[in-house]
């Protein structure tokens, strides 16, 4: 299992002091010696302002992950392919020419697999016809599962079940975009999720919701947030 991670919040819809902000994500996770981005935001001077603010090493990325094909979480990845040309990056079924321009190396995910030890692509779910998202997981030593999502279309609780299942553990954290959920949802992930940060498009009642129904599983996050386990 993974004996340390850091993730740290790259840009999310919630501001911090210092940070450039717009609508979108991006996480860096660090997990033992593996670096690995996750989406890349809307905008690429968003992205490289933030890198460069939180002094990380983006060249260092080994490989990155998009969960699904909208601007606000590929946007930036032009930007990545100018610093990383060649960089793999795992996508959702879908059109993958754009990313070949921005000189990245598109590989087109089709199940739940373990890319590194440890570390999975969930999915790709279908979230409507011919549209899916693919989430990130991490199997930390003495914790479970930490999951990282996009945006969560076909459902947070449906991306975390499917983590749960084929890694065989419940879920520690997860954290992300969770579109707008029903309280149904939220529900469902606090059954098996000790800690639950609905970020990104999940929206202010989601937020409120989890934090008042739940206040010992909710952590708050925004652009410039780190998070080490």
């Amino acid at each position: 299992m993974v004996k340390k991670l850091k993730i740290t919040i790259l840009v999310d819809n919630k501001p911090a002091p210092g940070f450039m902000n717009d609508w979108g994500f991006s996480a860096f996770i660090e997990a033992d010696e593996h670096k690995i981005l996750f989406d890349a935001d809307t905008n690429p001077k968003v992205v490289k302002y933030n890198i460069e603010k939180l002094k990380i090493d983006i060249s260092k990325t080994e490989f990155a992950v998009l969960s699904h094909h909208h601007h606000d979480h590929y946007g930036g990845f032009e930007y990545i392919g100018k610093i990383i040309p060649g960089l793999k990056l795992y996508v959702p079924p879908g059109s993958v020419e754009m990313y070949r321009r921005w000189s990245l190396e598109p590989i087109v995910n089709e199940r739940t697999k373990e890319v590194l030890k440890d570390i999975y692509i969930i999915g790709p779910l279908e979230a409507w016809e011919n549209f899916y998202e693919e989430a990130i997981a991490v199997k930390v030593d003495g914790k479970g599962i930490v999951l990282i999502v996009g945006c969560s279309h076909p459902g947070a609780d449906n991306l975390a079940f499917e983590a749960r299942n084929k890694i065989g553990q419940d879920i520690y954290h997860i954290l992300g975009g969770f579109h707008k959920p029903s309280r149904t949802v939220i529900d469902n992930l606090a059954k098996f999720s000790k800690h639950i940060s609905p970020a990104h498009c999940s929206g202010d009642e989601a937020q409120e919701y989890t934090k008042r129904i739940y206040p010992d599983k909710f952590y708050d996050l925004r652009t410039g947030t780190i998070l080490e386990y």
